[in-house]
């Protein structure tokens, strides 16, 4: 499936090439067929005349085979009715069993003498009126005594004394395990015509079958030898019941020469042995060639091969020669459109026409390019002062307000907690103060947020517990400066200043493929879900619109929402930090926000994971 899939995705059937090949091959191919059909029905016709010739002479030879040996086995009989001991032995009554024994010897000793005269005679065997079996066999057999009542016995019983052919019986006189031709004749008394009894003969069948298999045109051929009464002596396939019935053989004319009956599906060939009244049937499938057109096959398809590969190497020379100019602008093409600019189409020899495309194609490609230049050049200015625009946007009552409460901490405290409250507000103002870059790792910003976190937690007298789990392996990822701060500044101010309980701020990272994960969870008083609603549409739209656009629809519309209650510009941190990630790596990355009131916020931030550079 696959391989055939990428042929025929390879091959566009709506393409000039394609085209082309196709007609050509499909001329070829008509034509082909044609000449090709009219010379395989005449050579087949001609193979099957003959053919049909062959199997008549066949069947003529087969019969004549058959004649021949039935002569043989005629003079066989009359061999043994006309053998004076026998004779003399049959017309002799013994009432003494010594004398009946003896008589038994004899007749085996002047049987046997008869049947070694014979290859292909396997038994001999003298039935007497009053039920006694002289027999003489190749070798030793039981005898079945239920053959004396059968159908076709009684009529060899009832003859005048001419041969009757049993052919291959089902049943015989003696149980064997291998197939035996049966006939036999009445025995009587030379002298005075007075009958002596049955003579029944078991000959080798494999001289008839080696005849008939001598029909065999093709394996599922079948003959059939019947008797003068239709009676089925022998047949060449093992399976009787699938020879033709009485009504079968009525619409056969049976001549003394081999006469070709064939209908439309079959080859059906019959012959009548004049003496012996013999009829025989030859029967095959059609088509009845298997050697000779198997041999014309082998050729036409040779043949066919031959001129289907030539017109493909032809269609396919043509079509490329002319395609190809065309398929190289359309591959170069394809790259432009996938982003690659660094594509120049190599002259060639080729139509003029092409040689116009191709020429302009690359200039074109050229000024594409410069025109990119100039606007990377461009976005990239306005995006850096759009950046650090935001960057600068720190609330500066923040650091007033920490140090009046130092001032306050250390004059009335006198111990060391000023002192740890004056490091972390110094290494914040060091670490928000240089800009010399602006992606940091996720490491260094994790410090930022445990400075911050100590000044909030002496602030709120410990009443604001920070659960930070992070994974090791991400410590490293790179992040846009003061990107985790604003977020963890909402939370404390908005989220977690009213709460009279203890507040939870909970920082987790996860990973899903090439994206980071940087969850911030708080116990506080949420968010409805108007606020919520409104703040989601804030951050739409800050994705969307140019910096110069958000911020007028920020003093027009309020598109940073007041999401904390009442809180002025209580929404601006998420909608800064989302619009600093959106610039930085492009949609799909920033921040997403979950809130239910009264149970807390959770803020995830979404970034690629970046490594630093060794």
């Amino acid at each position: 499936m696959f391989v055939g899939g990428t042929f025929l995705k390879r091959l566009r059937l709506n393409s000039f090439g394609a085209r082309l090949l196709l007609w050509i091959l499909l001329s070829t191919l008509v034509l082909l067929s044609g000449v090709t059909g009219v010379f395989y029905h005449y050579t087949t016709k001609q193979i099957d005349m003959r053919v049909g010739e062959a199997a008549q002479r066949n069947v003529s030879q087969a019969m004549d085979n058959f004649t021949l040996l039935t002569k043989g086995y005629d003079s066989l009989t009359k061999s043994i009715i006309g053998n004076v001991e026998i004779q003399r032995l049959l017309s002799k009554e013994e009432t003494d069993p010594n004398l009946q024994f003896n008589k038994e010897l004899e007749m085996m000793s002047a049987l046997g003498s008869i049947l070694y005269s014979y290859n292909d005679v396997k038994g001999i065997h003298v039935i007497t009126r009053n039920g006694n079996v002289y027999s003489y066999e190749t070798t030793t057999h039981a005898l079945n005594r239920g053959f004396l009542k059968n159908e076709w016995y009684r009529q060899l019983e009832g003859s005048d004394g001419a041969m009757v052919w049993g052919g291959m019986l089902e049943e015989t006189l003696t149980v064997r395990d291998d197939a035996v031709f049966v006939f036999g004749r009445v025995m009587t008394n030379l002298s005075t015509t007075r009958e002596l009894g049955v003579l029944l003969i078991e000959a080798d069948p494999k001289s008839f079958i080696s005849s008939m298999n001598n029909l065999t045109i093709k394996p599922d051929s079948r003959s059939y030898v019947y008797s003068e009464t239709n009676r089925l002596l022998v047949s060449s396939g093992p399976n009787k019941e699938a020879a033709p019935t009485l009504s079968d053989l009525a619409r056969y004319s049976f001549l003394d020469e081999a006469t070709d009956s064939s209908d439309s599906s079959r080859l059906i060939v019959t012959a009548r042995d004049q003496k012996l009244g013999w009829k025989l049937l030859s029967i095959t499938p059609k088509p009845v060639t298997m050697v000779e057109r198997a041999e014309v096959n082998r050729y036409f398809i040779i043949v066919t091969s031959s001129l289907v590969l030539l017109a493909i190497m032809l269609a396919a020379f043509l079509s490329r020669s002319i395609s190809r100019p065309i398929k190289s602008i359309v591959q170069e093409m394809r790259r432009v459109e996938r982003g690659n600019l660094s594509t120049n189409l190599v002259s060639m020899r080729s139509y003029d026409e092409f040689n116009y495309l191709n020429e302009h194609f690359n200039r074109m490609i050229t000024e594409i390019n410069q025109l990119v230049e100039r606007v990377k050049l461009a976005a990239a200015s306005e995006k850096n002062s759009e950046i650090h625009a935001l960057q600068s946007q720190v609330n500066p009552h923040f650091l007033y307000n920490t140090l009046d409460m130092i001032y306050w901490l250390l004059d009335e405290q006198g111990n060391d907690k000023p002192a740890n409250l004056v490091l972390s507000l110094s290494r914040m103002f060091r670490y928000s103060s240089d800009w010399r870059s602006s992606l940091v790792s996720l490491k260094e910003e994790l410090d930022q947020i445990n400075h911050y976190l100590t000044i909030i937690q002496a602030r709120s007298d410990g009443r604001i517990r920070v659960d930070i789990n992070k994974d090791e392996q991400w410590l490293q990822t790179l992040l846009p400066k003061m990107t985790l701060q604003p977020l963890i500044e909402n939370a404390v101010i908005h989220g977690l200043t009213q709460r009279e309980a203890e507040g939870l701020i909970q920082i987790m990272t996860s990973e899903e493929g090439q994206v980071l994960y940087i969850h911030i969870r708080d116990n506080g008083k949420g968010m409805t879900k108007e606020k919520l609603e409104e703040l989601r549409q804030s951050l739409r739209h800050a994705e969307r619109l140019d910096w110069s656009q958000l911020e007028e629809e920020m003093r027009a519309h309020s598109a940073e929402p007041q999401v904390y209650g009442d809180s002025l510009r209580s929404g601006t941190g998420f909608v800064n930090v989302h619009r600093r990630l959106v610039l930085e790596y492009g949609i799909g990355y920033g921040i997403q926000i979950q809130s239910e009131e009264n149970s807390g916020t959770t803020v995830t931030v979404m970034l690629p994971v970046l490594k630093p550079q060794p």
